[in-house]
């Protein structure tokens, strides 16, 4: 029934929050990590980024462009207007070693080498090369020449060195052949996402795999917009050797004529490269699942977005909170270690002398004997912190003694030293001070008491004749109208003065336990009934409605019955002085296996505006304007009865809301 602090409630809550937003964060992150994506791209779809802006796309954009410059250099050594084109000629030598490949072969250079038409000599490569008497069967003869032998007897060259060239040079263009023929699938318009043209401006011959560029008469300007519209491409005039590009990545570091060059490409003078990728992604390849499951993994994320987003800002604003009480609680420190400077630098002295004994006797000469005496310091120090330790538990062994005697025990001085020594004795001091006023306490409660008891004593034998002289005159007949008023008001305020007295006395034995109790089973329940049967009038009166809740079940309480009845008495009357008229006042009774619970709660006429404990004080009244004929004790000699009978009150105020709540031990058979 008591209240809890609100601060572990609150370090809970705010543990609680950052539980949920950490697992909020996480099941974010695993979520993009289950799609495949590192950190990186987690953070790419955090800010918003297209696929086609990632880091991911960028590099294979990339990637993308070098291989593309590497199929047009091989399509331009073996097409012509985008065809195969078998009427180029080979010249062995050059073909072996640098892989050269030409239109036609001019006069002056029909003998520096010994020719085929490209076709030819693929079409062998596949046959096979076959030898009689050491002599190469040719299936298809050399240009400009009837016969290999005939090309050597006028080439003045050796036979077998000509031959071997021949099969180097087969086996080379079977296998760039082959790579060309798979290209033309791998690359084709409905192969790939990946676009390229390659114009040579020389002679126009355009090597290509979009189908609506392949033509003989297609212009650079048209080039160039169809590679713009893609969304990510990459554009090189070698005239200007000016880029432009987008959505590529670092394509651009590259040399795009030294690529070129290392891939062979065939070509007669200034080129126009042009690389892109159709960002619509038409066609399934890397590019198209990437993007869907980059698109997948946004769509998962969308959902943690923003409780991602909350989550963060929380840990942020957690870890800032956490920071801020750090530095507060360094500058506590820092102040506190400012207001005892001279402790501080007293410890640190000690502690700077230790350290230098400590580095003097390591520096000692004679390894054994140095040892031995830092280990004899340190057992020294040792034994200092030991003592004061020993010391120090003693002073609070002794401290605890004296606040469970009240004071009457005193810190033992003996075998203290320094400082603790005058902690004994300001302890001591402190005992002497506290034994004191326990004792002018106690001396004033009990001249109190006895005060309270001998004049109320003193009163009660003339108000008890007034009272009586009163009500003989009341008898009398009396013609003045006045008069009878005036006996009237003699009556009502003899009375209360009465009920005064009686409560005083009541209040003085129940503060100071001089009450002799007679404790034995009450029925709780049918005293509560009982009583609020004797106020139903008095409630009616003040257009008071009883809202009561009582269990099914007798409850019986371990309680002296004229007391407990006094208890409840006086939580009536309180209800019926003070509450606003014409509102409901609440009666609850209930128990939990130990304790039987009643509560009554009202909401007060007057403002409320002191706490509960200032309430159950003697002589306080909730009427601030005193026009009650309460006394003000009604509370207070309600708390002292409950609690000298083993149970607990307590009060409860919320702006203009009045509850109390009583418990009492439930009754036991003893056995």
């Amino acid at each position: 029934m008591k209240k809890t602090g609100r601060r572990p409630l609150l370090v809970g809550l705010i543990i609680c929050v950052n539980v949920a937003a950490i697992a909020v964060m996480v099941a974010g992150f695993m979520t993009v990590r289950s799609a495949g994506y590192g950190a990186d791209t987690w953070k790419e779809i955090l800010d918003g980024k297209t696929y086609v802006a990632t880091s991911e796309f960028q590099e294979q954009a990339a990637g993308a462009v070098y291989d593309a410059l590497a199929v047009a250099a091989r399509s331009s050594r073996l097409e012509l207007d985008g065809e195969y084109d078998p009427d180029r000629i080979i010249r062995i030598r050059d073909y072996v070693e640098s892989g050269t490949i030409y239109d036609e072969m001019p006069e002056s250079e029909k003998a520096n080498g010994i020719c085929y038409r490209l076709g030819d000599l693929y079409q062998w490569s596949l046959k096979g090369t076959m030898y009689s008497n050491d002599v190469l069967q040719e299936s298809y003869k050399p240009l400009f020449y009837g016969s290999i032998q005939e090309y050597v007897n006028e080439c003045d060259e050796e036979y077998y060195v000509v031959a071997n060239e021949i099969e180097n040079a087969m086996e080379s263009l079977r296998r760039e052949v082959a790579l060309y023929q798979e290209e033309q699938k791998s690359w084709t318009e409905g192969a790939t996402n990946v676009r390229y043209a390659l114009l040579d401006l020389g002679n126009g011959n355009l090597c290509t795999n979009v189908d609506s560029l392949q033509s003989d008469d297609t212009e650079e300007e048209v080039l160039k917009a169809y590679f713009r519209e893609l969304g990510s491409y990459y554009i090189y005039d070698s005239r200007t050797v000016r880029v432009e590009q987008q959505n590529v990545g670092d394509y651009f570091s590259y040399n795009t004529d030294t690529v070129l060059s290392e891939q062979n490409v065939h070509l007669s003078g200034e080129y126009l490269v042009l690389v892109g990728i159709d960002t619509g992604f038409p066609v399934v390849d890397t590019f198209s699942t990437g993007a869907a499951a980059y698109e997948e993994a946004r769509t998962k994320l969308q959902s943690y977005m923003m409780p991602m987003v909350v989550g963060a800002v929380i840990i942020f604003l957690t870890v800032i909170g956490i920071l801020v009480l750090l530095a507060g609680a360094a500058l506590r420190v820092l102040k506190i270690i400012l207001r005892n400077l001279d402790i501080v630098l007293r410890i640190c002295i000690y502690f700077g002398a230790y350290l230098l004994v400590s580095r003097l006797l390591c520096a000692l000469p004679g390894r054994g004997v140095s040892f031995i005496l830092l280990l004899l310091f340190n057992v020294a120090v040792l034994m200092l912190l030991i003592w004061e330790g020993i010391q120090r538990h003693r002073l609070l062994t002794s401290v605890r003694a004296m606040t469970e005697s009240e004071g009457e025990t005193l810190v033992s001085e003996e075998h203290l030293y320094l400082y603790n020594r005058e902690m004994a004795r300001a302890v001591n001091s402190l005992g002497d001070g506290l034994r004191n006023a326990l004792k002018e306490q106690v001396k004033s409660e009990r001249m109190k008491a006895d005060l309270i008891t001998n004049v109320s004593h003193d009163l009660k034998t003339p108000l008890t004749s007034i009272i009586n002289y009163v009500d003989l005159m009341k008898r009398e007949d009396l013609d003045n109208p006045k008069a009878a008023e005036y006996l009237e008001v003699l009556d009502q305020k003899s009375q209360r003065l009465k009920q005064l007295t009686e409560d005083l006395v009541e209040a003085s034995r129940a503060s100071s336990g001089n009450i002799v109790l007679d404790l034995g089973r009450i029925d709780l329940k049918e005293l509560l009934m009982q009583t609020g049967g004797e106020f139903a009038g008095h409630f009616e009166a003040r257009g008071l409605q009883l809202v009561e809740h009582y269990p099914d079940t007798p409850l019986y309480v371990e309680a002296d019955g004229r007391r407990l009845w006094r208890i409840i008495e006086n939580l009536y009357r309180n209800v019926e002085k003070y509450a606003l008229p014409n509102t409901r006042v609440y009666l609850d009774l209930s128990g939990d296996g130990e304790h039987a619970w009643f509560s009554m709660k009202n909401i007060s006429e007057n403002p409320l505006n002191i706490s509960a404990e200032e309430l159950m004080e003697r002589f306080t009244r909730g009427d601030e304007s005193r026009s009650t004929e309460g006394s003000g004790l009604g509370l207070s000699i309600a708390r002292d009865l409950t609690e000298i009978q083993n149970g607990t009150f307590e009060i409860y105020l919320d702006g203009d809301l009045f509850k109390v709540t009583v418990g009492f031990p439930l009754y036991k058979e003893t056995e």
